[in-house]
Order: C-alpha cells, then sequence, then structure tokens
C-alpha cells in the first residue's frame, strides 16, 4: 500500500488530476448541429426541424423513459413533447457535434486526455416568459404573462447520456488511444436492511419494506431549469441555473437526448409546443468543464 501511494503521489500531479483546466462552454443546435443560419432567412428552416423532432408520446422512446425521472403522468396518458438526439466529438478539426469544424464552432482539445462535465445548463433564445430572476437585482419584475405566445415561466427539460462514453488514454508516452465506456449510473443498494431488525417486528413500529428496493436500479435523471440568455451563467453564482446531475461524464459520447415534455411548457399541450416552435429561436447547450492533460 505504501508503495501504491507513493506511486500515486508521483503520478497525480503528472496526469494533471490536481490541477484540470475549467471552462465554460456555450453551443448552439440551430448552428453548429443543424447547419442552420442564424438569422431571419433561417426562421422556417428552424421550425420545421423543431416540428420534426416533436411527437405525440415521448414515453415511446425507450432512452427517454428509462433515464427520466418522473416523466410519466399519473393517468398513464401520453406525454407529448420534444426529443432531439445527437452525438459529440473530440477529435481534429470536427466541431463538438462531429462535423466538420466551421467559423464559430466549438471544439474541445485532443491535448487533453479527458474533458468531463461538471454541470449543465441550456439556453431557449427568444422564449417568450421565461422568469427574468437575477441575481442582485431587487424587484427584478415577472414573467410577460399575458404577452402573444407567452409560456410557463419556469419550464423544464432533460439532458440524457444514452451512448458510449469516450475518452483518451493517459498520454504516457504520447500515444493518444481512444477508450471506450459503456456506462451504467446504479443505485449502490443499503448496506444495511434496517428494516429488518427486531425493533421493526414490535406492534409498535413496521419499517419493513419502507426503503426497499431492487439492487443495482439505474438512477434517473431529474429535469432541470433552462434560462433565455446565457448572461445567467455568469452570475456571481456560477451554479445557478445549472445541473451537476452529469458530473464525472465524459462531453465526448455516442449518443445524447435533450428532452422537453410539453406539459412544462402550458397545461394546452399542443398549443405550448406550437408556441414553442414559432418563438424559441435556438437550443444552446451550455457546459462547464473540467480537463485533464498529462505528460
Amino acid at each position: 500500500m505504501a508503495r501504491l501511494q507513493a506511486d500515486w503521489s508521483v503520478a497525480k500531479p503528472r496526469l494533471g488530476i490536481n490541477n484540470p483546466d475549467e471552462n465554460g462552454t456555450l453551443l448552439s443546435l440551430r448552428r453548429e448541429l443543424f447547419r442552420l443560419i442564424d438569422d431571419p432567412s433561417g426562421d422556417s428552416a428552424w421550425q420545421q426541424t423543431l416540428e420534426q423532432h416533436i411527437m405525440t408520446n415521448i414515453m415511446a422512446d425507450s432512452d427517454v423513459a428509462a433515464a427520466c425521472r418522473s416523466l410519466k403522468k399519473s393517468d398513464g396518458s401520453a406525454v407529448p413533447g420534444i426529443v432531439i438526439s445527437f452525438s459529440t466529438t473530440i477529435q481534429h478539426g470536427m466541431n463538438f457535434f462531429g462535423l466538420p469544424l466551421a467559423g464559430g464552432d466549438n471544439t474541445f482539445s485532443t491535448s487533453n486526455y479527458a474533458t468531463k462535465i461538471y454541470s449543465v445548463g441550456m439556453v431557449l433564445r427568444g422564449y417568450v416568459g421565461m422568469n427574468p430572476y437575477v441575481v442582485g437585482v431587487v424587484n427584478a419584475g415577472t414573467a410577460p404573462a399575458g404577452a402573444p405566445n407567452a409560456l410557463s415561466a419556469t419550464p423544464y427539460v432533460y439532458l440524457i447520456p444514452t451512448g458510449t462514453d469516450y475518452m483518451l488514454a493517459p498520454p504516457l508516452g504520447d500515444t493518444g488511444a481512444v477508450r471506450a465506456f459503456d456506462v451504467h449510473d446504479q443505485a449502490l443498494p443499503l448496506p444495511f436492511n434496517l428494516g429488518a431488525t427486531a425493533f421493526s417486528s414490535t406492534q409498535f413500529f413496521s419499517a419493513d419494506g419502507t426503503l426497499s428496493e431492487a439492487p443495482w436500479i439505474l438512477r434517473k435523471h431529474q429535469a432541470f431549469r433552462p434560462v433565455s440568455d446565457p448572461a445567467f451563467f455568469y452570475s456571481t453564482v456560477p451554479s445557478e441555473f445549472t445541473s451537476s446531475r452529469l458530473v464525472g461524464r465524459s462531453v465526448w459520447n455516442s449518443g445524447w437526448k435533450i428532452v422537453i415534455p410539453a406539459y412544462s411548457l402550458l397545461s394546452a399541450e399542443q398549443e405550448g409546443l406550437n408556441r414553442f416552435v414559432s418563438t424559441v429561436k435556438d437550443i444552446e447547450l451550455f457546459l462547464r468543464t473540467y480537463s485533464h492533460s498529462g505528460n
């Protein structure tokens, strides 16, 4: 154990574990994934793209049903919404979405053997009715509920990984070999079955089964709040409006899905989707990341 500790004391700084690079990156689905013009002349094509990703029941998507927590309605009826699938990569000459790198595109450096997520956020550009709360601004006002095409002030979205995580091997010799990880985010079973103790068998208290569950169940992802302006991510409270549920996962993954349930937009779900499509000009993904280079 002493020898392992001695080796690790040298390997840890050499691999950059103790001094990661930290970045915040804003990625446009409209421009960088779908390659649509980011001006009024491209609005029609963008609306058609959003319409193509509308589903009458997003629970029919097996990945969504398995990974999104509390998405199903209590009455079991259909859950309409928007599901956008994409993959990501870290390669020379490619943008984050695996397309040829173009002007204005974002990419992550292959000089880091691992680039991982610290937190994620989402921007819905043009969304009407978003809560305008700003840190430090007293009486900032309320969302324009009576405005045309106004939607819920606090919509919720999901971002779920559905594919394989990829990272480069630590560059001990600058090899740059790609390693793949099939990650199963499973819940550890409780170490002690307290409900089965003698105390639970008395007539005064019976907790048997109150915390029981099948071992190794998959941990689902909760929804989080998007914003209408990326300036919210650079406030005096950096973690505000971001989710740290994906902390430690690689940004390079063969499959992701953005899920926007219609019931978080309006109770009139189809009208909510129509307003969303007609007003939202872009969906942007914000990643706060940490990277290790190693040498």
